[in-house]
């Protein structure tokens, strides 16, 4: 329920630096404020960065339709998003995946609370928490080496920083969503002030949204003769959520200057995401047995006999919170600079969710595959006829603890302006547990057995509306009847504990995990004047201790591994500013991308559904503790031009050749003996590595503002950006193959205007599809489809200190898509969430 949309670039206004007499003039003549302010700070932050870096600064943070700090970055260049139920979470760059790219808060690696990833969903964090956001796409060696795409790096307020003593900042705004007819909110406060040598900062956060989404999302499509499609899936699977979720993050700053050349601090940051979820699925296995299908004279549809049918209900509670702490000062003596600091960070996932399982029937069914959105209707089906089969109790919880300590010691050279020698040293320490526990109960003898029409378990229908398409749900499970009915019954003999299944989940997904980074660098940048070289070595190795569990002949049993590994990384960064107005870089990197924690996990997570006939069908994701981490050698060269005021045209090109880099190896297996039990079908999933891969592409950016234009006119801008890329990935047994998580082509254009009160922005994100997951052939793979968002906000300054806004969101009520072979119209995921419409209000003083 994922999916990857571009980033339309928020930065703006050409530097002052850029301008000769006559151009500051105008610059002069403007009112820097609001937009114009926020993106000349990125600007100037682009400009000034040794590395390839791009920002989005602390007064821009919320001036568009954006939630979480996920969907201020999808405004930058070759950014990519991953949506989950139409709210950004995931961050790609430059075509790379989240899980292989690194979270920093003020150069402090944040860690993550989830148990499957190291991939950090930033819908966690508010955007309003921060100061700046920074996205390195060529790093220094005084960076973190993790991250084959780049680092994001999220930058706290100082007060200091501040343009008055004191500051105080609300905001709120209440909204109003098409699909459920409900009203999200969303608030934030930032208070702050200097006394003396002291200065604190403090912000907190709140948003709460309940909102509904429908969606349809069929199972392993494959060649059938005689299809118009070309094949068939093996079901059709209609799906109703309704979800709550809710953001609370508080973000603090203390810090103390005894003089102008020394400070120290403390900063924290704490957010809480929660999510209740309630979701009604309907399935019908029309297609499963070819031998039950009698296909119509065109291939367009026809009848299949001794359906089976499946209705479940899943409820489920999600907690993730993140927490960082940073103790640290910064001196300077002549021409010595020193850093240090200690940094403490916990994370922590909370993860219960309950589900039951009526399925049953062979009913006769008529399905259409013509249109996109095809059906499946049965003629001959009833709620007595979907009996219980199972009921899922899962707890999931994990967590994290994340201890560093990093000293940095710099020296200006006599030379240029801008020349230093640098060393440092860092050590981290993070260990990470999950414990998933899984209990799975069935069905009893034939005595104690019941249906969904018993005992008042079924609900009032429900539509699934897709736009295109609309499914009447007509097998609820009321939530209230089944929960009731549950609690009476567990472990008795309607709802008997598979003991076996039980304990193999109840340990084979759990892991503990230490892992230590070791790092040291030495770099020195040397400015001549027009050009600056910047070269330096850094070192990491990385120890790593594995503990989890395996199954041998229905024995679970402990296992632990220990790994070890050093990397040596070089690189060389190029500056050369031919006119003051023109900034060519060139760069050649090293980066490395370790493997997601539970990848290395010894053991894995076993589902299993007996089906009437009493066979058994099975769903196994095992980890794998041989994975080799990525390696990347990068190279970067870009050309900037501040062509006037409010002017940037960019173009940029990367190359990554990336060896062993890590695939999710996927394919459903038929007549398979797996620990003494026969599978009649069994879907297998492990990561594994791949031989190599390269990603490459071109960014191009273009911004403008129109102040040379008269009256109104001189109020709007424009600004655009489209990133080019083509990947390969050697995977054993398929040859080159697309990178995974990486389009062809990601563009957008924006609209703005700000003139006096008034601001506006107008922005449209386009990605194109992208590789999902690798399969055992090209039948087996799976997609993203074209993604785009078209969004806009206006502002109106009732007072210098008052504002009022409206926020529109998905105004074309685009959905999210997923299919399976290469093939758009074999569809694995249909999702619509509708428009979502904000007013609200923001006053300082």
């Amino acid at each position: 329920m994922r999916r990857f949309t571009t980033s339309v670039s928020g930065l703006a206004l050409a530097s002052v630096l850029a301008a000769g007499p006559a151009a500051a003039q105008q610059v002069d003549e403007l009112v820097v404020t609001g937009q114009r302010l926020s993106q000349q700070r990125a600007i100037e932050t682009k400009r000034d960065a040794l590395g390839v870096v791009d920002a989005i600064s602390a007064d821009d943070i919320g001036r568009l339709a954006d939630k979480n700090v996920a969907e201020n970055l999808e405004r930058l260049p070759a950014i990519g998003v991953a949506y989950d139920q139409g709210e950004g979470r995931y961050v790609s760059i430059r075509g790379t995946p989240s899980a292989l790219n690194n979270v920093t808060l003020n150069g402090v690696e944040v860690g993550n609370p989830d148990g499957d990833s190291r991939a950090l969903p930033l819908d966690v964090i508010s955007g309003q928490l921060l100061g700046r956001l920074e996205v390195l796409k060529a790093v220094t060696p005084d960076r973190d080496a993790q991250g084959i795409g780049g680092t994001v790096n999220l930058v706290t307020q100082s007060p200091f920083n501040l343009r008055q003593d004191r500051i105080a900042q609300i905001r709120a705004q209440v909204g109003y969503q098409e699909f459920n007819e409900k009203f999200p909110v969303q608030g934030d406060l930032t208070l702050g002030g200097v006394i003396g040598n002291w200065g604190a900062l403090l912000g907190v956060s709140y948003s709460q949204r309940k909102y509904r989404s429908d969606g349809l999302y069929p199972d392993d499509w494959r060649t059938v003769p005689g299809v118009a499609r070309g094949g068939l899936p093996i079901n059709l699977k209609y799906t109703n959520y309704t979800l709550d979720r809710e953001r609370i993050g508080v973000s603090g700053t203390v810090e103390y200057k005894p003089s102008d050349d020394s400070r120290f601090y403390f900063r924290g940051l704490w957010s809480r995401f929660t999510e209740d979820e309630y979701r009604q699925r309907f399935r019908l296995d029309f297609a499963s047995n070819l031998a039950n299908v009698t296909l119509n004279s065109a291939g367009t549809g026809g009848v299949a006999r001794n359906v089976e049918a499946r209705q479940d209900l899943r409820v489920e509670y999600k907690e993730k919170s993140i927490s960082t702490f940073q103790l640290g000062a910064e001196h300077e003596r002549g021409p010595w600079r020193i850093e240090y600091d200690v940094s403490w960070g916990y994370n922590e996932l909370i993860e219960p969710n309950e589900l039951w399982l009526f399925r049953g029937g062979a009913a006769t069914v008529d399905f259409d595959m013509q249109p996109l959105l095809y059906t499946a209707t049965p003629r001959n089906l009833a709620a007595s006829d979907l009996g219980f089969r199972q009921y899922t109790v899962q707890d999931e919880t994990g967590e994290e603890t994340n201890k560093a300590a990093r000293f940095d010691l710099r020296r200006d050279i006599d030379m240029g302006e801008d020349s230093f020698f640098k060393i440092g040293a860092k050590i981290r320490e993070t260990d990470k547990k999950f414990d998933g526990r899984t209990d799975i109960y069935e069905r009893g003898t034939t005595a104690n057995r019941f249906t969904l029409a018993d005992f008042g378990l079924q609900g009032p229908n429900m539509d699934v509306s897709l736009g295109e398409a609309t499914y009447a749900s007509q097998f609820v499970i009321d939530e209230e009847a089944i929960k009731a009915f549950t609690a009476a019954n567990l472990g008795g003999p309607r709802m008997v504990r598979n003991n076996s299944t039980s304990l193999s989940n109840d340990t084979l997904s759990d892991y503990s995990l230490t892992e230590r980074v070791l790092a040291g660098y030495a770099m020195a940048n040397i400015d001549f004047g027009a050009v600056s070289l910047l070269a330096g070595w850094r070192v990491e190795r990385t120890e790593t201790d594995v503990r989890g569990f395996l199954l041998s002949g229905g024995v679970v049993k402990p296992v632990t591994r220990s790994g070890e590994y050093t990397d040596f990384l070089p690189n060389l960064h190029l500056r050369w500013e031919p006119r003051e107005d023109l900034v060519v870089r060139a760069a050649y990197t090293h980066t490395i991308g370790r493997p997601q924690y539970p990848q290395l996990r010894p053991g894995g997570l076993l589902t299993v559904v007996t089906n009437p006939d009493g066979t058994l069908d099975g769903d196994l994701s095992e980890g794998n503790v041989d994975l080799k981490p990525f390696k990347s050698e990068n190279f970067d060269l870009s050309v900037e031009w501040y062509f006037a005021p409010g002017g940037l045209v960019s173009a940029g090109a990367f190359l990554k050749r990336i060896d062993d880099p890590i695939f999710s190896f996927r394919e459903t297996q038929t007549g398979v003996v797996l620990d003494g039990r026969t599978f009649t079908r069994l879907a297998y999933t492990q990561p594994r590595n791949a031989e190599d891969g390269e990603i490459r592409g071109l960014e191009l950016q273009y911004q403008q503002q129109f102040t040379f234009l008269p009256g109104l006119w001189s109020g709007f801008g424009v600004s655009g950006n489209v990133t080019f890329t083509d990947s390969e990935l050697t995977v054993p047994g398929r040859g080159d193959l697309p990178f995974l998580g990486q389009s062809d082509l990601l563009w957008g254009a924006q609209l703005f205007y700000q003139k006096g009160r008034i601001e506006a922005a107008l922005s449209y994100h386009h990605t194109g599809k992208a590789p999902q997951s690798i399969g055992s052939n090209t039948d087996a793979d799976t997609f993203d489809d074209d993604y785009r968002r078209l969004n806009a906000k206006v502002s109106y300054a009732v007072t210098d200190r008052i504002e009022v806004f409206v926020d529109l969101q998905n105004l074309t009520d685009e959905k999210l898509r997923e299919y399976q072979g290469g093939h758009k119209d074999w569809l694995t995921n249909y999702e619509r969430y509708k428009r979502t419409y904000y007013v609200g209000l923001s006053a300082r003083w």
